[in-house]
């Protein structure tokens, strides 16, 4: 079964393919990486897949899509509580 995918080898988040329990040991689909899931992430929700700093980009499928609001460590999920959306900025 495929857990988690990365989509773009730039990016520094991986995407839920099931729910991640916490501790969960994921391996990446078509790399050589696994990370640990330090809380659970629902299914097609974003982890870090490297420790990313407040303050640095947030990039999927190559494409920046918001910035860090603290801390994020690897295998942390990615969302609204810990990330802000950059996509839709200056869009009505």
């Amino acid at each position: 079964m495929i857990e988690a995918v990365v989509l773009n080898p730039g990016d520094n988040i991986g995407v839920a393919l099931v729910y991640l329990k916490s501790g969960a040991s994921v391996k990446i689909y078509g790399q050589e990486i696994r990370v640990k899931i330090t809380g659970p992430v629902p299914y097609q929700h974003k982890f870090s897949i490297i420790p990313i700093n407040a303050g640095k980009e947030i990039i999927k499928d190559g494409v920046v899509i918001g910035k860090a609001t603290q801390d994020i460590e690897q295998g942390q999920h990615v969302h609204t509580h810990n990330m802000i959306g950059l996509r839709l900025k200056g869009k009505k």
